[in-house]
């Protein structure tokens, strides 16, 4: 910190002591009771000056030793601690920058940890999407072209569609439109999406639909929707059978099947990251990313999914949408 710029710092109050010197002064000397020499005024007015000046000096001199610590220990990474010697003005700039150091070193924390998760889960991904695509690749040097060549190709989407859609989930308020759409009419895309699967695996499937409008984003629903049954489908047992229903009343889905069920110690854990599970190891690769992602549009979606289950027996997985398009429609028909 150079002279001239404390100088240039306090100059307002530079100003105000001159101008109060100066109003003193042709105050003194022109009060007609009192007697006062030029020279004696003249001299008193050096004399502020001079004890002014001292102040000022005094407190560069001390700025400029705060300022000149606080950069060094800048530079090798550290902030001052505050203490009694500091002013209340310091001690408020020294607790600024530690605040700002804090954030940024848990912003910094923050995204090596996210670039942590995605060489974890590209690691996992990468592995889990090698099986189709070997599968495909020997279908075709061999010539053996069927139907699984397209449950195949399924897998590969499926799963490049998840790979965007954790790539997306950071700024996925950009990318939704939030509209009333009718369940219904999403729920039998989802069911046409995943034919393949159901015709190649003989299962059943049992349909109890009703109109139900909802607020949602029509890409961020059919993700869940083909996340559920495309669990239900990979731990389903050919010839089992798969049924959704829609309740009109309690305003949710239920896709429920009759395959392997989730043991008991991890129904609680099936929407953490990564988690695959008792079945997702011994059954087929995962990389326990589906739910966990579905889960986290569902959040931001303001829909709520839920998991109910009995090893061996069944899974009943559930999406609650909120009432909101049946609050704003009473509001209306109000008016």
């Amino acid at each position: 910190m150079s002279w001239k710029n404390y100088l240039r710092d306090n100059r307002s109050l530079l100003l105000i002591f001159f101008s109060v010197l100066a109003f003193v002064s042709i105050i003194i000397w022109l009060d007609p009771n009192v007697h006062i020499h030029l020279s004696n005024l003249l001299y008193l007015l050096l004399i502020l000056a001079l004890l002014f000046l001292i102040y000022l000096l005094f407190d560069y001199r001390k700025k400029k030793g705060f300022y000149r610590e606080l950069k060094e220990k800048m530079e090798y990474g550290y902030i001052l601690a505050p203490s009694q010697k500091h002013k209340y003005e310091e001690k408020l700039f020294i607790e600024l920058l530690n605040t700002h150091k804090q954030q940024y070193e848990q912003k910094i924390e923050s995204l090596k940890k996210e670039q942590k998760e995605w060489h974890e889960y590209m690691t996992s991904w990468v592995h889990e999407i090698k099986t189709p695509i070997s599968v495909t690749k020997m279908m075709i040097e061999t010539d053996q072209i069927s139907n699984s060549l397209d449950e195949e190709i399924e897998k590969i989407d499926h799963l490049v569609e998840q790979a965007l859609y954790y790539n997306r989930t950071s700024d996925f308020s950009k990318d939704y439109f939030i509209q009333e759409i009718d369940v219904e009419q999403i729920i039998k895309e989802a069911i046409k999406g995943n034919r393949r699967l159901f015709l190649s695996k003989k299962i059943k499937l049992q349909l109890d639909l009703k109109p139900l409008e909802v607020l949602t984003d029509k890409k961020g629903l059919l993700f869940i929707l083909n996340q559920f049954l495309s669990n239900s489908l990979k731990y389903t047992p050919i010839g089992r059978e798969i049924s959704i229903q829609i309740q009109q009343n309690e305003r949710r889905i239920i896709i429920r099947d009759h395959g392997m069920g989730i043991p008991t110690e991890d129904l609680p854990r099936i929407f953490q990251k990564g988690f695959t599970g008792k079945n997702g190891r011994q059954v087929t690769a995962s990389t326990g990313m589906g739910l966990y992602l579905a889960n986290k549009i569902s959040a931001k979606l303001g829909h709520q999914l839920s998991f109910d289950s009995k090893e061996g027996s069944y899974t009943e997985a559930s999406i609650y949408f909120s009432k909101t398009v049946d609050l704003l429609r009473e509001e209306f028909a109000h008016k």
